[in-house]
């Protein structure tokens, strides 16, 4: 009888020393890959479809489907890093979004120190990037940082997809995304000049709204696009139906707001 208690003693004991030694994973939740790098417990399919790479029973108790997902670099607008979870980033780096995979808390990670200088052509690298959508269709809410929601971009998404995408800023979680609250926004939360629509010249934000009122009517600010000289030519998502495109708006019934949004 003794004998009987003390095998079952030893199988349980060997059971939970077992589980200590490699505790429950969750999806999306983080994990040890390759080399030690952080990693990301998310499906195989997303791991590959992202090119990373991605390490098998390193993610215990979760799906078979499940893998270690590693990004061990990330670049954008010529800073470079590599993918951890935000609060192992370290006070000497900053973060920027949308270029990892898995979880928003799972972030690209760039030295502070990484940063392309000021050179006065922050919004032609925007431009740049949103006429790398062309043909895209327009979709009514459609944009995040990583790309085309819903099969395309409505104006204000591919604007805020672009800025994300050359700058790290994500203006979807800042509330800024939209038409109104991106032109109405003061100076100090938009971080960005506001520009009188006589000096526009290329990648300024140009806004269509009827009197552009945002105190009685900011509603009625509809849309926006980006310039792509100093005169009338606008790269944009216009409407149902389009795809993203350059339009000339010199002959339209509706003149653009009194101010550009110049990224700088």
């Amino acid at each position: 009888m003794r004998s009987s208690f003390f095998i079952h003693f030893l199988v349980s004991f060997v059971a939970v020393n077992a589980l200590s030694a490699h505790p429950r994973s969750t999806v999306n939740g983080p994990c040890t890959g390759k080399d030690g790098r952080a990693g990301v417990c998310i499906s195989k399919s997303s791991c590959d479809g992202a090119g990373e790479s991605w390490v098998n029973n390193a993610c215990p108790g979760t799906p078979e489907d499940i893998k270690c997902c590693t990004k061990p670099s990330c670049q954008q607008a010529g800073r470079s890093g590599d993918c951890r979870w935000q609060d192992k980033c370290g006070a000497d780096s900053e973060t920027l979004t949308g270029l990892c995979p898995g979880p928003s808390a799972f972030k690209c990670c760039v030295p502070k120190d990484d940063k392309p200088g000021n050179d006065g052509d922050l919004g032609q690298k925007i431009l740049k990037k949103a006429k790398e959508a062309e043909g895209t269709p327009y979709h009514w809410g459609g944009g995040s940082c990583k790309g085309a929601t819903g099969g395309g971009y409505d104006c204000s998404g591919l604007v805020s997809w672009a800025v994300c995408q050359v700058t790290g800023r994500d203006l979807f979680s800042e509330g800024l995304r939209v038409t109104r609250s991106m032109y109405c926004a003061s100076e100090s939360k938009l971080k960005y000049k506001k520009v009188k629509f006589a000096d526009r010249r290329a990648g300024d934000a140009v806004f269509f709204g009827g009197a552009c009122d945002c105190k009685s009517n900011p509603k009625g600010i509809h849309h926006v696009g980006l310039m792509m000289d100093s005169k009338y030519n606008m790269w944009n998502a216009f409407k149902t139906g389009t795809n993203v495109r350059k339009d000339n708006f010199e002959n339209w019934d509706e003149k653009a707001c009194p101010y550009v949004i110049r990224f700088e």
